[in-house]
């Protein structure tokens, strides 16, 4: 008994024993966990202390106004007390407008930022899910109606049947931007600085710069004329080439669509330079002094990104050139914040979701579109079927937008990008919020809209002056829509302006009427709708054209033809008649 009484004992004692032991253990390891998160967040708050105070040490270190900015407001306010006699005035005369500088930063695409919340990503899956959706409707379509699986990849053949060709051409179109614009512009740049004469004295400096030497104009005024000539000609002959060789949608897009990437990427780099190589012969003709130049441009140290911030030379390096020539912006500069590595699992990524929305419009359109138009007849010009057409083409055309949002300005884009290194991912804004068109025109491209204002608006603005800003602002307009005209035209074979009449037309009216800057959510749902219904009477009215140029004879001969409707003037044909007319075109999409 007394053995057993002791043996309960010790076990008990035991087992309080490890009681206290398994308590001790868990304080313990509160205590450390409790320790280790304030080393945590002291540690954090002595960093976020100690950036503050670097920031802080920073901007003390100059004083506020410094003595040469004293001196300039004093030079200033003394010239607006007592005038000048030998300067002329005027009061009423208003200071020129600066316009702000593209400044390049290390940033990321909205996107990019947004799909890291899994609420926002979740929306990328359902358009995956919409996508999977559709390639199974069209495959169980074509189990049931035609007995076997087709995915109808005929027609990625037939636009993509020449390659090879398009390939050929677009390294034509390369090799004359690299090698004419580029080596035309330096020898410009470096030929005009033997016709620049050389001031005598240093006293020449201050006076006042005199006329250029007619020889100087007459060099100038030449190599004008080349570039307009030379502009004129990669114009004509691709679109000759194409025309020529018959080539496909897909390939007459990507031909057209890169002729003016590179038009745009030489006008950029030669309106760039061009001020660069002048100023340079200027300075090295001792007619000013880089402080003379430093002094005229105050605003100047505003912006620290510029094409040239001190001209060195009168042309820049090549490899500056070519790396702009691949880089995803259109405003020309000698230097971009690069990024320190590339991420080529994010490149792969970036790829296969462009390819993946590319597939998502082609089904799109191959399930909506193609079975609505490809057996066009007279009687499809009605106001019936022509309202029901557009109301059926508006959600698919509202989804083709969406994907060549995401696959273009956002995969594709950025693809390059990192593949790049450029670190400035700001290719689009959020045009989704945009209350009025001028928003949405601003934010939906970035990197045409930047180009537009920085080589268009700014010189008409110019040019013009505040007067006639309207002008300017149409100016661009007007030339944004031509150009997407000039490649929709040519790539489908005939001119129907729905796209420029909408754009150049009824979106300047609405630009005009709607307010510019208002925050009202009701003016949100305007431009979507205007945006949907547009998009569908494009997807309608060109789907229309397309198919009844392939099974409508001709009434008219000649160029004629090329600018007038034949959707208008269609006469009634039979099945028999419509499938040998679209035999004939080898284009039964």
């Amino acid at each position: 008994m007394a053995t057993t009484e002791k043996r309960s004992h010790e076990s008990s004692a035991n087992a309080e024993f490890r009681r206290v032991d398994r308590t001790v253990q868990i304080y313990n390891a509160t205590e450390h966990l409790r320790s280790d998160i304030l080393n945590y967040i002291s540690s954090r708050l002595e960093e976020f202390s100690s950036e503050i105070k670097q920031t802080a040490d920073n901007s003390l270190k100059e004083p506020v106004i410094s003595p040469m900015d004293l001196a300039a407001i004093h030079k200033i306010e003394s010239e607006a007390v007592i005038p000048s006699n030998s300067q002329n005035t005027d009061p009423n005369k208003k200071p020129p407008s600066v316009f702000p500088l593209k400044i390049f930063r290390m940033r990321q695409s909205i996107l990019t930022d947004l799909l890291e919340v899994s609420h926002i990503k979740s929306i990328r899956q359902i358009f995956i899910a919409i996508l999977v959706i559709v390639f199974l409707q069209v495959a169980i379509t074509d189990l049931f109606e035609l007995g076997t699986i087709d995915f109808r990849f005929d027609v990625i053949r037939w636009n993509f049947s020449n390659v090879s060709a398009c390939l050929r051409l677009w390294l034509y179109l390369f090799a004359s931007t690299c090698i004419i614009v580029y080596n035309s512009f330096h020898i410009w740049a470096y030929k005009r600085l033997l016709l620049i004469p050389i001031s005598s004295s240093s006293s020449d400096v201050s006076e006042k710069p005199k006329n250029k030497p007619a020889s100087l104009l007459i060099f100038d005024w030449f190599w004008l004329v080349v570039y307009c000539c030379y502009i004129a000609l990669f114009l004509y002959f691709p679109v000759y080439y194409i025309l020529a060789e018959n080539y496909p949608i897909v390939t007459r897009i990507f031909i057209l669509m890169e002729q003016v990437r590179f038009l745009m990427k030489s006008h950029a780099f030669v309106r760039e330079n061009a001020p660069r190589a002048i100023l340079y012969g200027r300075i090295s003709s001792k007619e000013i002094t880089i402080e003379d130049t430093t002094n005229d441009k105050p605003n100047d140290s505003i912006n620290n990104q510029k094409a040239f911030p001190h001209p060195h030379t009168p042309c820049p390096e090549f490899s500056k050139f070519l790396y702009f020539l691949f880089a995803p912006t259109l405003i020309y500069r000698d230097s971009y914040p690069r990024t320190s590595s590339v991420r080529w699992k994010y490149v792969i990524t970036q790829l296969t979701q462009f390819i993946g929305a590319a597939f998502f419009g082609y089904y799109l359109f191959y399930r909506f579109c193609l079975p609505v138009f490809r057996h066009f007849k007279s009687e499809h010009v009605t106001v019936k079927k022509f309202v029901l057409s557009i109301l059926n083409c508006t959600l698919p055309g509202a989804l083709l937008l969406f994907c060549a949002f995401y696959g273009f300005l956002h995969c594709w884009l950025n693809a390059f990008a990192e593949m790049l290194r450029f670190a400035d991912r700001q290719f689009y804004s959020d045009w989704w919020t945009a209350n009025s068109w001028s928003s949405y025109y601003r934010t939906w491209n970035i990197v045409v809209h930047d180009w537009l204002y920085t080589y268009v608006y700014r010189d008409c603005h110019k040019l013009l002056g505040v007067k006639y800003r309207l002008v300017s602002m149409y100016t661009v307009i007007f030339l944004s829509a031509c150009v997407h005209e000039y490649i929709l035209a040519l790539a489908f074979g005939y001119f129907y302006p729905i796209l420029f009449l909408q754009f150049a037309v009824l979106g300047f009216i609405s630009m005009l009427i709607l307010p510019q800057r208002t925050q009202n959510n009701a003016f949100n749902v305007f431009i979507w709708t205007s945006l949907f219904v547009g998009l569908g009477m494009q997807m309608c009215l060109y789907s229309i054209e397309w198919y009844a140029r392939q099974n409508c004879p001709r009434t008219l001969n000649g160029p004629l033809d090329y600018f007038v409707p034949r959707s208008l003037f269609c006469h009634d044909l039979n099945d028999t008649d419509i499938q040998f007319s679209a035999t004939n075109n080898h284009l039964d999409l």
